[in-house]
């Protein structure tokens, strides 16, 4: 039922805890896990330089390579990716290219007025995606 899931991950707190719930489920299933993250281009090209640009690439590239790399000693198939774009966009593309049965997204830490106003990432894919998506808590600040 589920062979393939995709997690999307950013340098966020709930990242490490996403990917932790993607890798168990993804082992408990036998599923190839694809890692995706998305740089978000600045709405105006005059807010950040090319080597601004280039820095968040590399960055979000390094991320992802982290992310794989730490899990490469289990015996799970993990594909990592990183995306420039809208982030809910850009995450429903890559699931529909590799064919995911499953999306895993950490829970946005956007304000109120800013999810009830553009939606948040999370919210977004729970709308458009044709697949189950499973939204991971932040972590508790407590713990």
């Amino acid at each position: 039922m589920y062979d393939t899931i995709l997690v999307a991950v950013d340098d966020g707190d709930t990242a490490r805890e996403t990917l932790e719930h993607a890798v168990a489920v993804a082992d408990q299933l036998g599923a190839t896990l694809h890692v995706v993250t998305v740089v978000e281009p600045p709405g105006s090209p005059m807010r950040f330089g090319v080597e601004e640009v280039d820095a968040l690439n590399r960055a979000a590239t390094t991320l992802v390579d982290d992310l794989v790399a730490a899990y490469a000693d289990r015996d799970l198939e993990v594909h990592g990716d990183v995306r420039r774009g809208k982030p809910a966009e850009q995450i429903l593309a890559r699931a529909e290219e590799v064919d995911a049965d499953m999306i895993l997204v950490g829970r946005s830490e956007a304000g109120e007025l800013e999810s009830a106003i553009l939606g948040s990432t999370p919210d977004r894919l729970v709308r458009l995606s044709s697949v189950p998506v499973a939204i991971v808590p932040e972590p508790d600040a407590d713990e």
